[in-house]
């Protein structure tokens, strides 16, 4: 399979929700950047969830009717939603968009996010209710075979006479992503794809290996997805300095291989978050998405400082430049 490329919608706007006014957190413009992204080349919108973003399901089919071949990442969060109507809900947008839901469940995440939704259940034992959510949502999505109904008895959930009337046809790729164990166990057994953020090559790779022994454990196998923010200019100094202006000083944490894991804490002041941002040229960037390709990842799920600004600079500069490095064995796939 060709590497594919998604780029991130940022529905809290490009000032992160620090002014209510920003005409970047307006339908308006998620519409513009969503354009902008598939002329560019992207494969898929994610869309992210949040308490303090809109719905992402609406907001997914609300820019599906203003594309026509990019598609949508959209997240579930196990204890927000019943499994089967969340199955009800995502056959309904693949059938909506031509087949165009890439469906993500996020089992870990903030705790208060969790409780603001009356979602109490222990951080550890929301990972076993998401391998049982998603055990649920891929029967419902086969049906009622016989005309018999789906009857689950299980720890977090149970059905009776469950099923869609109709067998989903195709089915979306389910993504899981996390960095414990216990999301790599749920994504090993029940996912199409594992996302992780970017990280050294060494430690990258190794967690590729590892996840994919774990589902080869099961008789299965895995695609990747590397998820990572980019900062990317024509030099080297002119993308530190775009850093610099963003988070309003000096980095003091700026590494020599333009792997900048300071990211995810500067975002979110004193509270730790994974995240990682690749600085540098355009080259330098190209050469470090294709070095994850080389790595395992069968897909890069990109994000910029400026939605609309960076998804065009992105698409039309770096993406040229990673398609090239890719052996052409690969494109033809």
């Amino acid at each position: 399979m060709a590497l594919e490329f998604h780029w991130t919608l940022p529905t809290e706007g490009d000032l992160q929700g620090r002014d209510p006014g920003d005409p970047t957190a307006r339908p308006g413009h998620w519409v513009t950047v969503a354009r902008a992204a598939e002329r560019a080349g992207f494969h898929a919108l994610m869309v992210p969830s949040g308490r303090h973003r809109p719905d992402a399901w609406l907001v997914a089919a609300r820019l599906a009717r203003e594309t026509r071949r990019l598609k949508f990442l959209v997240a579930f969060r196990p204890g927000f939603v019943l499994p089967a109507a969340a199955a009800q809900a995502a056959a309904s947008l693949q059938q909506l968009t031509g087949q165009r839901l890439l469906v993500g469940v996020l089992a870990g995440g903030d705790i208060a996010e969790h409780r603001a939704h009356g979602d109490l259940i222990p951080h550890d034992d929301r990972f076993a209710r998401a391998a049982e959510f998603l055990s649920v949502v891929r029967q419902v999505w086969r049906g009622r075979p016989g005309g018999i109904g789906l009857r689950h008895e299980g720890v977090h959930y149970r059905l009776q006479n469950g099923g869609l009337v109709r067998p989903l046809r195709q089915p979306p790729p389910v993504h899981v992503g996390g960095p414990s164990p216990a999301a790599e166990r749920v994504a090993a057994e029940h996912a199409d794809v594992y996302t992780l953020w970017a990280d050294s090559p060494d430690r990258f790779a190794g967690r590729v290996r590892r996840v994919q022994a774990l589902a080869a454990g099961r008789g299965r196998t895995l695609r990747f997805a590397c998820r990572v923010h980019v900062v990317a200019r024509d030099t080297e100094a002119a993308a530190w300095a775009a850093v610099e202006h963003h988070v309003g000083g000096p980095v003091r944490d700026r590494p020599a291989d333009g792997i900048w894991t300071g990211y995810g804490a500067w975002r979110t002041p004193g509270t730790p978050r994974a995240g990682t941002a690749l600085v540098g040229s355009l080259r330098q960037v190209a050469a470090q998405l294709a070095e994850f390709h080389r790595l395992g990842a069968d897909s890069l799920v990109l994000s910029g400082d400026r939605g609309l600004e960076e998804a065009c600079r992105i698409g039309e500069e770096v993406l040229p430049l990673v398609k090239v490095r890719v052996p052409a064995a690969e494109e033809a796939l």
